[in-house]
Formats: C-alpha cells, sequence, structure tokens
C-alpha cells in the first residue's frame, strides 16, 4: 500500500512538471468584459482564479463571484464543529480575503446551496438565475471538467438549466484538476495569465490566509488540503479553458 501511494505522488509530481511546461506555451488570456465566477465552495475561487480577480479588480472591472456552498462539510469526520459555525467561519474568511483583494462586497454573491450535494434541482437554482440574469456577464467561469470533485463537476451541468444570456462565453478554471489525474486536458483551448509580481504576490496571501487559518480542532477551516494541490494553485500563473 505504501508503495502504491508513493508511485501515484510520483506520478501527481511529474503530470504537474508536464503540464506547467506544456501550459507555459499556450497563448495569452486576454479580453475580458464583465466576469462572473461560480465557485462551489469558499476558497476555490482564490485558488483558481485571485489572480485573475485581483487584475480586474486594479483594472476598475471587478469580476462577480457567486460562492455556491458555505462548505459546512470541511470538517467532516474531523471532529464535532456545527454545521453552522464552519459556514459563518468560511464566509466571514471569504469576504475578507476577496475584499483585500479588491473585490467590492456588493460583487460578493454568497448562496445556499448543500455542501457536497450541489444539484440543478435545488431551490437555490432560482437565486443562481436571478444573479445570471441581474449581472449580464460576458465570461462565465466554472471548474474545469476534470476536477473529480463532485460538487466542482456539477456546476458544470447545472449551467444547462440556466437560462444564460446571449453571447456569454464559458470558461474552465483548475483547483483539484491539478491533483486527479485526468490527462484529456482539452489543450487547444487552454490560455494562460501569467502573474505580475503584484498579483502573484496578493494570490499567494489570499491562499496562504484560506490554508493556515486554524479552527478550534487546529486544521484550516478550509479543510486540509494536499500541498501538492497549494503548491499548483499558487504559480505565478493561471491556466484558464474555452468551453467547446
Amino acid at each position: 500500500m505504501f508503495i502504491f501511494r508513493f508511485i501515484k505522488c510520483i506520478i501527481r509530481q511529474a503530470r504537474l512538471v508536464l503540464f506547467r511546461a506544456y501550459a507555459a506555451m499556450r497563448p495569452q488570456a486576454s479580453g475580458w468584459g464583465k466576469v462572473l465566477i461560480l465557485a462551489p465552495h469558499p476558497d476555490d475561487e482564490t485558488l483558481g482564479c485571485g489572480g485573475l480577480i485581483y487584475r480586474l479588480c486594479h483594472q476598475g472591472n471587478p469580476p462577480h463571484v457567486v460562492i455556491l456552498t458555505g462548505g459546512g462539510q470541511s470538517h467532516a469526520g474531523c471532529c464535532h464543529i456545527e454545521e453552522e459555525t464552519l459556514i459563518q467561519a468560511r464566509r466571514h474568511m471569504a469576504t475578507h480575503i476577496l475584499t483585500r483583494l479588491g473585490l467590492p462586497e456588493t460583487h460578493l454573491h454568497l448562496l445556499d446551496f448543500p455542501d457536497g450535494a450541489i444539484s440543478a434541482h435545488a431551490p437555490e437554482m432560482a437565486m443562481l438565475a436571478t444573479c445570471v440574469q441581474e449581472i449580464q456577464p460576458d465570461q462565465i467561469l466554472i471548474p474545469h471538467h476534470g476536477e473529480g470533485w463532485p460538487d466542482h463537476l456539477i456546476v458544470r451541468n447545472m449551467l444547462a438549466s440556466l437560462p444564460l444570456p446571449a453571447g456569454a462565453q464559458v470558461i474552465q478554471y483548475c483547483v483539484w484538476v491539478w491533483y486527479y489525474h485526468v490527462w484529456k486536458m482539452g489543450w487547444r483551448h487552454a490560455h494562460l495569465l501569467s502573474l505580475f509580481p503584484e498579483e502573484h504576490r496578493a494570490k499567494q496571501q489570499a491562499v496562504d490566509e484560506y490554508v493556515t487559518a486554524q479552527a478550534p480542532c487546529g486544521k484550516p477551516w478550509s479543510g486540509v488540503l494536499p500541498p501538492l494541490l497549494i503548491n499548483a494553485c499558487t504559480w505565478n500563473k493561471e491556466l484558464f479553458f474555452d468551453l467547446p
């Protein structure tokens, strides 16, 4: 069992190096209009798009961020912290981190989909549809199809149930895709965002706050994330894929 885990770890490390090298050759992402980022949990928006959020905010074009759940299952099987306490703590942290990145609080939308059970049939879909219609985004950012985490994957399917604005472009961002053994990435649809030092520094600080702020049990409020994932998400570049 130890050898099997060791081999998987080596493969993940090699895959990350390979993907970074290949991603660095992709064209630069540009032409951002009014952006709407859909994040399954508080922290996904920063892990996947923190540099983009900072850039757009400081260009005077702040995106809208919709966090679908409160992340109340981040300590499932860990301790006896009540789910509502986790949700309030994680939402407070997300608000603080995103405002430090420059996002106006009016551009942060916190919905109440159940963590671990996001569904297109949930009553919260009406609130999400209202958000989309009021914002009228040019680009809608969702987790990549290779994320491997159920709540991340379902967001892609939810779009089929939403009346999207005419001409809205759907773009995928990367969080858990760096960790899972997914090889069919869709590279010909990829675009790279190379972060300036100030943008990279701001994102690193935001990620650090998410992964180090501790709950009473001694573990991060966001749960314990794999070091490889954290390393991947604090790269000085962000990777996006047009939805074919």
